[in-house]
């Protein structure tokens, strides 16, 4: 059965490269697979923010940038304790634990989230993010599928880098994914400016942008632009052309 499937997935992937579909090929098809309404791959490094690697659509894409916002969630959940998350009603108790997503998470669509560790190994990835519109439970089947897409996933992340130079990332890797370096970029100028580390920098830029209703995405355009940045002496963000 597993192989079959495996096949199935492998014939899914190979259909959509042949139509010359856009980027988030392996978002479309985990959502296909598995039969849910959205899926979203993120990938973490150290002690660095979740960052999208693609999204099957607009809701996925909007439910990966809010965890990298308030740093809790399915996604990041299951990348910490390396463990199958699955949560098939939002407006549950248990959901409350996540006191800053749940109640976003909604209002973007979403009422069923579950999360798969992307690894080789015992080496982590990332993590395979997947989302309903409803209130769900999994079945036996969609979980084996998704279990199955993010082993897939984890091999098609080391393939597409393969070949690579050091410290680079590979025109394959580039094109599949819809990578936002701006998070980075910004932790990097926050870090400078207030001569703190960069973890520091990315808790204040998480900070700011649930404080000003958000997303981590638009304060780091802000810092990079320099209408934005955290000054050393008042410990306080400065707005304005600087």
């Amino acid at each position: 059965m597993f192989s079959d499937r495996l096949l199935t997935i492998f014939e899914m992937i190979a259909a959509r490269e042949r139509s010359g579909s856009e980027r988030g090929l392996l978002c479309a098809v985990a959502t296909e697979i598995t039969g849910v309404s959205a899926a979203g791959i993120a990938l973490a490094a150290d002690d660095l923010p979740l960052t999208r690697f693609c999204a099957s659509d607009a809701m996925a894409r909007s439910l990966v940038d809010l965890e990298m916002t308030v740093a809790e969630g399915p996604c990041t959940q299951s990348l910490s304790d390396d463990v199958m998350v699955n949560e098939s009603d939002l407006t549950s108790a248990n959901a409350s634990r996540w006191m800053l997503f749940s109640p976003q998470a909604m209002v973007l669509g979403a009422r069923a989230v579950f999360g798969f560790p992307v690894r080789i190994g015992v080496i982590r990835l990332g993590v395979l993010c997947l989302y309903s519109d409803e209130a769900r439970d999994l079945s036996e089947e969609q979980t084996t599928d998704a279990l199955l897409m993010s082993s897939v996933v984890g091999r098609g992340i080391i393939a597409m880098q393969a070949g690579a130079r050091p410290e680079t990332l590979s025109q394959e890797f580039l094109s599949e994914a819809t990578f936002d370096f701006s998070v980075h970029q910004a932790a990097g100028m926050v870090a400078v400016q207030a001569l703190i580390s960069i973890s520091s920098a990315l808790i204040a830029l998480r900070m700011h942008a649930f404080a000003t209703s958000e997303s981590l995405q638009k304060v780091s355009a802000r810092v990079i632009g320099r209408e934005l940045r955290f000054d050393e002496v008042s410990q306080e963000w400065i707005g304005g052309n600087l």
